[in-house]
């Protein structure tokens, strides 16, 4: 008979646990077939499309997330899963188990049909983080320091503020960027400024004569000297019932990345706005700027301007870059 001394003992359950490990960081594999995209991936076995970011970090073996191949194997990230089942079930509730008992004739009421679950082309916040480009920026005050003197803030922070107009306890603002220049990458005018919401804050009083307000929302770092402007509701827009593809032919004229790298899921900004026909959630095909225009992916319209319009990068085929063409 075999014995096990500590040691031995020790390394056994080491090797155990670590042979059990990918399965309980892992859900389960997947095996890539011809068509998918990491976003659609995302959206089956995840639940949620916008978590395609997280899928590829667990999968370090994919460098390039727009090039994934039939026959790869992906891991499904075991926690994100188990958190969309959670809220899943929070949303219908527990089914309760049958018990025997007797059957007890029972008046039967008609019940209302309730209304049909609304589809999002995204959500609120990628529709914050996503901006748009204005042809000026009137901003109305700007954060100037911190409480905790940090450099830089998130939710939960509390920062000094200045305002042009008096402000009261529960006023909220939108963060800005800094304006950034946007000039067109084909024509080399000027579009205008892309107007990126950072955040929102809530003024909460005043802290030795200074305004003070809390961060309670963070769609990106905030800094000192980053703008304000005044809070408006925002909804997400709704899937159009039917999906338009409208004859307009323009430029992507900027990637909201700053690297310029572009993936399924990627925000990108168009030189066509409502005066030009285009709707949100109108759909477009991408092509290279370059001959023979090369099909690039698919974008979808989820802000529109009077001349411009912020797109999701819904498929990504290749690199979608600053110049390149959409049409249909």
């Amino acid at each position: 008979m075999k014995i096990y001394t500590s040691n031995n003992l020790f390394r056994f359950l080491v090797i155990s646990v670590l042979a059990l490990f990918p399965a309980i960081l892992f859900a389960g594999e997947y095996i890539i077939k011809k068509g998918d995209t990491l976003w659609d991936i995302s959206e089956e076995k995840m639940r949620d499309p916008f978590l395609w970011k997280k899928l590829w970090k667990a999968n370090p073996h994919i460098k390039n997330p727009d090039l994934i191949f039939p026959g790869q194997k992906l891991n499904i990230p075991r926690d994100v899963v188990e958190n969309k089942k959670e809220e899943i079930q929070e949303e219908i509730g527990v089914v309760p188990k049958k018990t025997e008992r007797n059957i007890i004739p029972v008046k039967v009421i008609p019940k209302t049909i309730p209304a049909q679950k609304k589809n999002y082309l995204t959500s609120k916040e990628i529709l914050l983080q996503g901006g748009y480009i204005s042809d000026d920026v009137k901003s109305i005050g700007k954060i100037y320091g911190s409480s905790q003197k940090k450099t830089l803030l998130g939710r939960g922070d509390y920062v000094c503020i200045e305002t042009e107009k008096p402000t009261h306890i529960n006023d909220k603002f939108y963060i800005l960027n800094q304006p950034e220049k946007v000039i067109h990458p084909v024509t080399e005018d000027h579009i205008g400024y892309l107007i990126r919401i950072k955040g929102i804050i809530e003024v909460v009083g005043e802290d030795n004569g200074n305004k003070k307000a809390l961060v309670i929302e963070s769609y990106n770092e905030i800094t000192i000297d980053d703008m304000l402007i005044t809070f408006y509701p925002v909804e997400s827009p709704i899937e159009p019932d039917k999906q338009r593809r409208p004859a307009v032919t323009g430029y992507i004229i900027k990637l909201w990345d700053k690297y310029n790298m572009s993936s399924a899921g990627s925000i990108v900004y168009l030189d066509k706005g409502a005066l030009d026909g285009i709707e949100i959630g109108d759909m477009f095909n991408v092509f290279s700027s370059e001959k023979p225009h090369i099909p690039l992916g698919t974008i979808q319209v989820i802000t529109t301007k009077d001349k411009t319009s912020v797109a999701l990068l819904k498929k990504a085929f290749s690199e979608v870059k600053a110049g390149d063409l959409f049409r249909n």
